[in-house]
């Protein structure tokens, strides 16, 4: 990941990025990404993307798909989304960017809704193992025994989780 350009937001700038941020998530969301004093800098990639680090922290995505909070943050437990609890079989398919099938899927957050960014985690220890969007309601996804239902946005394995490693 090749960074064309990175610089720190004015407070101003920083009130703005809430009320579109609050656009997709709850308070609680936007909460627990900044906290009351905060630097925020915004990091450009050459693929278009920007990603946000709050406190030299980096915490946040936005890609086409819209923002994405960085896996780290949910291995941590310190942002909550709804999720989808898979079977072990499919972790190996997920850590390497494939998205979510049906069958793969043991447990569904039954509040999901379509467009949705939402935590695919392991049934073992109901850890995450990546960040996704939903791409039907929970009630669909129930319905289907097969085909995909969620688009696989960010594992252990991408672009963005390396840097985030190398970021630390």
């Amino acid at each position: 990941m090749n960074i064309k350009q990175r610089h720190f937001v004015k407070s101003t700038e920083i009130k703005t990025l809430k009320a579109d941020i609050l656009n997709h998530y709850d308070q609680d969301f936007i909460d627990s990404i900044f906290p009351k004093k905060c630097r925020v800098e915004v990091i450009i990639t050459e693929e278009g993307d920007t990603l946000f680090s709050v406190n030299n922290v980096l915490k946040l995505w936005k890609s086409k798909e819209g923002y994405v909070p960085v896996l780290t943050l949910l291995i941590e437990n310190r942002v909550q989304l709804r999720s989808v609890i898979v079977d072990l079989g499919a972790i190996r398919f997920l850590s390497n960017g494939a998205d979510l099938m049906r069958p793969g899927i043991t447990r569904i957050d039954p509040q999901i809704r379509k467009g949705e960014i939402i935590r695919i985690a392991d049934e073992k220890q109901n850890r995450a193992i990546a960040v996704g969007k939903a791409l039907m309601d929970s009630e669909e996804m129930e319905k289907k025994t097969s085909g995909k239902v969620v688009k696989n946005l960010h594992c252990i394995s991408d672009k963005v989780w390396k840097y985030i490693k190398a970021f630390s």
